[in-house]
């Protein structure tokens, strides 16, 4: 099974190159970046798939899934992960159960963010909104929320099938996470999302999951470091 990282434009990644350490903790085959590859990589371990990057990031994000999903050297499953998911302890050799888990009906997760951020003119809070409705069109009258920051094992066809269905492409930050959990996944377990996202929280040391904000890598960064010290065969 293949890993697929979706990754921004830029010289230097330097969550990219922790989250890659943490590979050693799932079995995989190929890795693929889509999107940018940092100059301390080294190009001949990865398969880099070079997009411009010209949206959003949510948007940049669809448009490099619905890519490398189209690519005939990409495993029909594979495991989605972002330049800030960490895995910190071993999985077994089942990663489509182990990683088949959601955050609760999206309604839920809804009514969190708002009380949290507020909700006038947040383009990802508006996005979930219309995510929902979009599923309810479908007849799933209460969509679970698969935004989760760790790892998603998808297949490639039924991500180009969630791709085609009519009006997907005018929701706003397109929660593709969410529509390919409802549509195609059944016996999610609930967990709590892993994202560190203010200094304040505690760093769970016997976590499976990590993930970073951009505001509080360097308060984790530190802890990723101590676990995993050597450099992985992708860095030069």
């Amino acid at each position: 099974m293949d890993i697929v990282y979706l990754v921004k434009n830029s010289r230097t990644n330097d969550e990219l190159t922790y989250s890659l350490r943490t590979l050693v903790n799932v079995p995989h085959d190929k890795v693929f970046l889509v999107g940018g590859c940092p100059e301390n990589i080294k190009k001949d371990t990865i398969i880099h798939i070079p997009v411009l990057q010209t949206g959003n990031k949510y948007q940049n994000t669809l448009k490099n899934l619905e890519l490398i999903c189209r690519d005939p050297r990409l495993s029909e499953e594979f495991i989605l992960f972002n330049d800030d998911f960490f895995l910190l302890l071993k999985t077994t050799d089942n990663p489509r159960a182990e990683f088949n888990l959601c955050r609760g009906f999206i309604k839920d997760v809804y009514d969190e963010y708002s009380a949290l951020y507020g909700n006038d003119g947040n383009y990802y809070l508006q996005a979930m909104r219309q995510t929902m409705i979009f599923l309810q069109d479908l007849g799933i009258k209460e969509p679970l929320s698969y935004e989760l920051h760790i790892p998603l094992v998808m297949d490639k066809n039924k991500v180009l099938r969630a791709f085609s269905l009519p009006g997907i492409h005018t929701i706003g930050a397109g929660h593709i996470r969410s529509i390919y959990g409802n549509l195609f996944l059944e016996g999610s377990r609930v967990v709590a999302d892993c994202k560190i996202r203010r200094r304040t929280e505690r760093i769970p040391t016997n976590s499976k999951f990590l993930s970073s904000a951009d505001s509080t890598w360097e308060y984790i960064k530190p802890f990723i470091q101590s676990k995993f010290p050597e450099k992985s065969e992708y860095e030069v």
